[in-house]
């Protein structure tokens, strides 16, 4: 009986202490709402963060969907484009999110729809449906295009030959 209870004093003080070093790690919504932890602007960075929109679809109207792979990997690409410049058609097997650095990138469907963004503007590009991007303004067009894929699998698929579209 002895035994019984000096196990438990010698176990009751350890289980203590461990529920105490687990509570630390939890987080406490009274701290977390006093925090200057969440005033980052007032801590004395000399960042500026300009916030982007949050995609959620193509400019297809897509769905953002990502791809299911045990081989990550998100490649870049900085585009330019003359002006009077257009690329080639293209889809895109993996999301595709496209930041315009300079100049407007006017994005031509198959069926004929045009959709332009200016610097500054982010955009998902389509999946599924072909498109190109053309430049119509009288200086470069610069953009960056960022595909999260999978090692193996192009970001940009061209088609075999010939046009798409009869324009």
């Amino acid at each position: 009986m002895n035994k019984h209870r000096n196990g438990l004093f010698i176990g009751l003080p350890a289980l203590l202490v461990a529920s105490l070093q687990f509570s630390t790690l939890l987080p406490s919504p009274a701290v977390a709402q006093t925090s200057p932890v969440n005033k980052p602007l007032e801590m004395g960075g000399a960042e500026s963060i300009a916030r982007l929109p949050d995609l959620t679809t193509t400019t297809a109207g897509e769905p953002l969907l990502y791809l299911s792979t045990p081989d990550p990997v998100i490649s870049s690409d900085i585009l330019t484009i003359p002006p009077g410049g257009v690329s080639r058609w293209m889809t895109h097997p993996v999301p595709a999110f496209v930041y315009v650095l300079q100049g407007d990138l006017t994005v031509q469907f198959t069926d004929g729809t045009e959709k332009t963004f200016h610097e500054g503007d982010v955009l998902l590009q389509p999946r599924a449906g072909w498109h190109r991007g053309r430049n119509e303004g009288r200086g470069p067009l610069r953009f960056l295009a960022v595909f999260m894929g999978a090692k193996g699998v192009p970001g940009i698929l061209h088609p075999p030959s010939g046009p798409l579209v009869a324009k």
